[in-house]
C-alpha cells in the first residue's frame, strides 16, 4: 500500500510548485491589468499635437536663440493676500520694456480643469499686472509677449511655476 502525501503529512515538492505558480500567476495578471489601464488612460504626450511641434523643432530652436540674444530679464510675483500677479520686463541694459502685448495663461500642472487666461495690463513702465485669485498649490504661468506693432511673431516666451501657499 502506498502512502499519499498530503499537507497534513508534510509539504511535498508539487505543493511548493503549485504555490509558486499561483503566486506569480496572480502577480503577472495584476501587472498586466495595470499596464493595460495605464496605456488606455494616458497617451504619454504633455503637449497638444506633439507631432506637428516636432516638425517645427528647428524653428523653435531659432526662436529660443533670438530670445536669448535679446537678453530680457523677467520677474514674476504673486501676492496671495491681494490676488495681484505682476510681471516685470527689463532689457539688456536693465531698462523697462514698455508697450508689450501679453497673452498669459495660468494652469495646473496635472489637469486642465482650472486653466484660465489672464488679462495683463501695464501698470508702470515695464510692469504688467492682473488681479487673479489662485487656490493654494502649484500653478504654471505661460506668457507670450510681443511689442505692439511688431507683426505677428512672438518676441518673448516665459513659463514659470508659481507655488501658492495655503493661508492659515
Amino acid at each position: 500500500m502506498t502512502a499519499r502525501t498530503s499537507p497534513a503529512n508534510g509539504i511535498a515538492g508539487r505543493h511548493v510548485l503549485w504555490g509558486l505558480i499561483g503566486f506569480f500567476g496572480v502577480i503577472f495578471a495584476v501587472n498586466a491589468l495595470f499596464v493595460y489601464v495605464a496605456e488606455e488612460t494616458f497617451s504619454g504626450g504633455d503637449t497638444s499635437d506633439p507631432y506637428r511641434r516636432g516638425l517645427n523643432y528647428n524653428a523653435t530652436l531659432r526662436a529660443a536663440e533670438r530670445q536669448a540674444e535679446r537678453g530680457w530679464q523677467t520677474d514674476v510675483a504673486y501676492d496671495d493676500k491681494t490676488g495681484r500677479l505682476e510681471l516685470s520686463f527689463l532689457d539688456k541694459s536693465a531698462l523697462p520694456i514698455t508697450g508689450l502685448g501679453i497673452k498669459a495663461t495660468l494652469s495646473r500642472p496635472a489637469t486642465d480643469r482650472e486653466d484660465r487666461r489672464v488679462a495683463m495690463v501695464e501698470t508702470s513702465p515695464g510692469v504688467y499686472a492682473a488681479n487673479v485669485t489662485l487656490a493654494p498649490g502649484l500653478w504654471v504661468l505661460s506668457v507670450a509677449s510681443r511689442k505692439a506693432g511688431a507683426g505677428h511673431g512672438t518676441a518673448y516666451r516665459l513659463k514659470r511655476r508659481l507655488f501658492v501657499a495655503e493661508t492659515p
